[in-house]
């Protein structure tokens, strides 16, 4: 858990403010320290902000609402809770807290408009962005059997189990608990006999009440008493994780991460600038295309015209490989090309003899020798003279008859050898 800065607002505008630091489980980091808002906000030291808001400034109560969230539920709890406020609820703001599994009720927060804008302006002017504003009433949380209260000046904060807190004003503690329990404070049927209390006070504000100990041992069946050494606000700060307190800042005043208005300002750039992109990217798909398709047409002439040279010797899937090997062989052995134009004109010329096959092909002392199957000697001696006929010096080196047909050999002259 990530430290906090808590800074704790006084009960007016013009009063000092007080803050510290503590980290993720309650312990002070800090002392405390007081002054204006722009001087808490040079000591947060990159720490998570907490602003306590005074616990008579913000009515802690809870309602009956449907199974809805977000915005749905934020419309519905105004008219709630209408009968509850005094005030028109459309100058209140409203932030709803955690639903008990107890009662089925949620805790909502209610604190007027106009009080809430002014306290946020104060903190943006000071340059402190808080995470989470509190009421001081939210982080006096119950234990089980157990009334938990903070006494302070003339103000007591009283939660009793699966109750909202409630700020009352207290002369005597007698009154202010003896109000408590006439109006049902505790729960329907709950007395305060069948609840213990613990009372956390600092030590100026207790000295004043210390004579009511007894009345408090008689009202609960136990009360205990912690006094706030160092006064009330490390004990508040400590409870900010510890009471999961509701946040006031909801709707309209929640938090926005830092620099999110620096972002906005570049989304119209960057989806230019993706836009742009995407168009960049869809050409180039659009040109590997055109290429991969003219790639395929140049294989099929390719296939097709030395499948018409050697039809005997590319019966492979891959002509082009086939041929890339063979030139390669030839290359291997003093050849240059002039390869391609004697083996064009051989096809050419296999039209005087349609049923010659070409079996074979090497490269010797600058002569292209092809091994050529026929169904005779004759059928040879035409693709011989067709190739003479192009300009190709020719030569028939060998014939031999064969099983079904004739095989011969006719060395080719290539130009430039």
């Amino acid at each position: 858990m990530a430290d906090w800065f808590v800074v704790r607002l006084g009960k007016r505008s013009d009063d000092p403010v007080t803050w510290i630091a503590v980290d993720g489980e309650g312990r002070l980091l800090t002392p405390q320290g007081s002054g204006t808002l722009s001087q808490a906000a040079t000591q947060t030291a990159g720490r998570r902000i907490a602003v306590l808001v005074p616990a008579g400034d913000v009515l802690l109560t809870e309602a009956a609402l449907p199974a809805k969230t977000g915005a749905k539920l934020a419309q519905v709890v105004p008219y709630a809770l209408e009968e509850q406020v005094a005030d028109d609820i459309d100058s209140l703001h409203f932030a709803v807290g955690r639903r008990s599994s107890a009662t089925g009720r949620t805790s909502v927060a209610v604190v007027g408009g106009a009080a809430m804008q002014a306290t946020m302006a104060a903190l943006g002017e000071a340059g402190l962005k808080p995470a989470a504003l509190h009421s001081e009433a939210s982080l006096v949380a119950p234990n089980p059997g157990q009334v938990v209260a903070w006494l302070e000046g003339d103000a007591l904060v009283v939660c009793a189990p699966d109750r909202p807190s409630i700020v009352t004003p207290v002369t005597t503690l007698a009154d202010a608990f003896g109000f408590l329990a006439s109006t049902r404070s505790y729960g329907e049927g709950v007395e305060p006999s069948a609840l213990s209390l613990l009372l956390h006070a600092p030590a100026v504000d207790w000295q004043q009440h210390a004579g009511e100990l007894g009345f408090l041992q008689e009202h609960f069946a136990a009360a205990k008493v912690q006094i706030l050494p160092q006064g009330s606000l490390p004990w508040l700060a400590s409870q900010i994780e510890l009471a999961a307190p509701l946040n006031l800042l909801q709707g309209e005043y929640v938090p926005r991460a830092t620099g999110s208005r620096d972002l906005r300002r570049w989304r119209l750039p960057a989806a230019l600038a993706a836009a742009i992109l995407l168009i960049f990217i869809g050409s180039k798909i659009f040109e590997i295309r055109q290429l991969n398709d003219a790639e395929r047409k140049l294989d099929v002439e390719i296939e097709q015209t030395f499948r018409a040279a050697m039809p005997g010797a590319l019966d492979s899937k891959e002509p082009r490989q086939r041929m890339e090997k063979r030139y390669q062989a030839l290359q291997e052995n003093g050849g240059r090309l002039g390869l391609l134009p004697a083996l064009s004109a051989f096809a050419t010329a296999r039209a005087a003899a349609p049923d010659a096959t070409l079996q074979g092909l090497s490269l010797r002392e600058g002569a292209l020798d092809l091994r050529v199957r026929a169904t005779d000697a004759q059928s040879l001696d035409r693709i011989n003279q067709e190739l003479r006929a192009r300009g190709f010096a020719t030569e028939i080196t060998s014939g031999t008859a064969a099983d079904a047909g004739y095989e011969g050999r006719i060395q080719v002259r290539l130009a430039g050898v």
